[in-house]
């Protein structure tokens, strides 16, 4: 008997036991569902990590205040220890380019300071808006050079300012290249000036030096992606020309490149900053950590899910395997016919297994299916992603629909090759 007629066979068995079978199909889809969904939890989180490690924003520390970081709830209790003083850190521009100066080439330190400025050059009406700002508004980041050294900016014309324009307070600016093309069209941007004035005040002249892209598509994250974007010297800022030297600025960032590990940058720029304002007086947090915790969160309770299903899912094979040995009683007088008319034992073993697998494959066919709903559910009431690929999905389903057919077929096959067709003839 060829393969194909062998699946016929215990295709056109299950079929005659059509409700019973598809309860078996219903009841391994339901554990290989639950089962495939959290694996491509799992699986997504490491897609998500490693795709995240690449992103500017969690590979930016953030130097802040002990006493900003107890009461934003962000510092850890080992850490502020019970006597957290009132006094409030800041970092002036000098210690913020001291720092620099202490760390090594591939860390950037950087602060960012935004406002909005009306600008003369854009429609008061109609134009796009940026979050909650008038059409004619731009939004400005007030930054340093090593800001663009660590988001890498690709510039479409010239390129952004140096430190003594930061120390010069030089109004120079670097446009998006969308709101380039807002201000001045196909027009050459760098060296145009625009005038640009906060709170309906006198407007102030700034030179374009640099049009930063175009952004790829892929980079969905950049910080040069907005449509109405510039930046600007930090000293230029409202915020530091009305505090002077006595600005302070409550947090700090310091991107780390690709090359170098986070968790030995997070320990250098520590014991950097404490030299420098003092022996627990500043926190360094990383954003990617605080990533790590929420997906611990997630695993545990992923985890906690799949041992439930893993749990389901055996009894569901015990309770198989009992149904198979029974499907195997009410054959043992076939059986031992088709032994007496020269069927080989190998060939009994290979049907009834061939029964198992394709309940078991159906029922992987099922669990793959149900895994999609699965997912949105786990999304939607637990707010835990998981969304592997579908090729991923196909080859955990069938792998564990396959492995599933052997744990409740290969014991009943085993036993119906085993039959002397003198004794099962002979019994009723």
């Amino acid at each position: 008997m060829s393969l194909w007629e062998q699946l016929k066979w215990s295709l056109r068995h299950s079929a005659r036991q059509l409700l019973e079978s598809i309860l078996v199909v219903f009841a391994i889809g339901l554990g290989v569902g639950v089962l495939v969904t959290v694996l491509a939890m799992f699986l997504s989180m490491n897609e998500e990590f490693n795709k995240i490690g690449r992103i500017d924003y969690f590979r930016t520390l953030e130097i802040q205040g002990k006493t900003e970081a107890a009461r934003w709830g962000s510092a850890p209790i080992a850490l502020l220890g019970t006597d957290v003083s009132d006094h409030e850190w800041g970092a002036s521009l000098s210690k913020i380019m001291e720092l620099q100066q202490q760390l090594p080439s591939s860390m950037h330190v950087f602060v960012e300071n935004g406002w909005a400025a009306a600008s003369s050059l854009l429609p008061e009406e109609g134009g796009e808006d940026y979050y909650f700002y008038r059409g004619n508004e731009v939004f400005i980041t007030g930054t340093l050079p090593e800001y663009f050294r660590f988001h890498d900016g690709v510039f479409k014309a010239g390129t952004y300012f140096l430190t003594e324009d930061v120390l010069s307070g030089n109004r120079v600016l670097v446009l998006s290249e969308l709101l380039a093309e807002e201000l001045f069209g196909a027009e050459p941007a760098v060296g145009r000036t625009v005038p640009l004035s906060v709170d309906d005040g006198e407007p102030l002249k700034f030179t374009v030096i640099g049009v930063v892209g175009p952004v790829s598509e892929d980079d969905e994250y950049s910080v040069f992606s907005g449509a109405r974007m510039a930046w600007a010297p930090l000293t230029v800022s409202p915020f530091y020309r009305s505090a002077g030297e006595e600005a302070n600025f409550r947090r700090v960032n310091v991107g780390v490149d690709q090359e170098v590990d986070l968790a030995q940058a997070l320990g250098l720029v520590q014991s950097e900053a404490s030299l420098i304002w003092g022996e627990g007086t500043v926190i360094v947090e990383s954003n990617l950590d605080f990533w790590r915790e929420a997906t611990k969160t997630m695993q545990r309770q992923g985890l906690l899910i799949g041992l439930l299903a893993s749990v389901g899912l055996f009894i569901a094979i015990i309770n198989i395997l009992n149904l198979m040995l029974a499907r195997l009683l009410k054959r043992t007088k076939s059986i031992g016919l088709n032994i007496a008319l020269g069927s080989s034992r190998w060939m009994v073993f290979r049907q009834f297994m061939m029964e198992a697998v394709s309940l078991g494959m159906a029922g992987a066919l099922v669990g793959i299916a149900l895994s999609f709903a699965f997912a949105e559910l786990l999304k939607n009431s637990l707010s835990l992603f998981a969304t592997a690929k579908l090729g991923a999905r196909i080859g955990l389903g069938v792998a564990m629909g396959f492995v599933v057919s052997l744990l409740f077929g290969v014991y009943p096959a085993y036993l119906g090759s085993l039959i002397n067709p003198v004794e099962a003839l002979r019994n009723e």
